[in-house]
């Protein structure tokens, strides 16, 4: 791995971004090289942002165990955790599939978990924009409900976690959990036998939980379903300059979507930003 040995942004390209109000403090707008802006929320229609790091071919995870995080796609880049940080920072909540929690065990999904050392800024950033909470809601989502409740994210001081699953899913954590499932996180039971349907995912964490800003970080059957049922605003993509190749099947966000060339999703470029050292490419579009 070849991490960067200090963290600095040089943007490239940027679009005009007109009258959205970068949310960014001077210190962050600095070492983001600009500002940082989100649409405004429409009521009952929050804004969904997707966030992966990927290799040149588009390879999202090396799927071989210790190495299946982001942080070993990415070098453990530090722009690219700080980037990271800056997309916990404004949304009210981090979603996340079981695989993603059984890949990096340990992983607590808030800002200063991934880039430590600018807590206070983050923190900072999210009383700036008016978040409730310290931390964004963790969500999981597991329709089957195979997920340990051992893992770090169910007990960290002041992270609040929620996992969304059906009734079989359901019925699993309570037969496991039975004396400890209530302590340490909260289940909403969704339609579905196996799969849990996107548009009841955001209706649930917007009308229950009052989440208007949504950042998935996948992994790819989650992100996929997302993209199948054209739920995903914005992308922001960090390009690791590696190959990972296929000889084993090692997945790609949108592998488990599939469209045709009439109704294959577009998107426009927003930023294009690059790190002071190295050849990593930090990409933003919008659908």
């Amino acid at each position: 791995m070849h991490p960067s040995s200090r963290m600095q942004l040089t943007t490239l390209f940027e679009e005009n971004s007109g009258s959205r109000t970068n949310a960014l403090s001077e210190k962050l707008s600095a070492l983001y090289d600009g500002p940082l802006a989100f649409r405004d929320y429409e009521k009952g229609c929050p804004l969904i942002v997707g966030n992966f790091v990927q290799t040149l071919d588009g390879i999202i995870s090396w799927k071989v165990p210790g190495w299946s995080s982001g942080g070993a796609i990415s070098g453990s880049n530090k722009e690219d955790r700080f980037i990271m940080a800056l997309l916990r920072s404004c949304a009210d909540a981090v979603i996340v599939g079981a695989g993603t929690l059984r890949d990096d065990p340990g992983h607590v999904w808030t800002p200063e978990f991934i880039y430590p050392s600018l807590g206070q800024d983050f923190m900072d950033l999210r009383r700036h924009l008016g978040k409730p909470h310290r931390h964004p809601l963790n969500v999981l989502v597991s329709g089957s409900g195979r997920i340990d409740l051992g893992q770090k994210v169910f007990s960290t001081d002041g992270v609040k976690t929620v996992i969304l699953t059906t009734r079989h899913g359901n019925e699993r954590l309570e037969r496991d959990y039975e004396k400890t499932l209530a302590a340490v996180t909260e289940t909403c039971v969704l339609p579905g036998e196996e799969e849990l349907d996107p548009r009841d995912i955001v209706s649930i964490l917007n009308t229950k939980y009052g989440i208007n800003l949504i950042l998935n970080e996948g992994g790819a059957q989650l992100f996929s379903a997302f993209l199948r049922a054209r739920l995903c605003d914005e992308l922001f993509i960090t390009v690791a300059p590696q190959i990972g190749g296929n000889l084993t099947p090692r997945p790609h966000f949108a592998e488990w979507a599939s469209f045709r060339p009439s109704d294959a999703p577009w998107m426009s470029l927003v930023t294009v930003k690059r790190p002071a050292h190295g050849s990593h490419l930090y990409l933003r579009y919008r659908f």
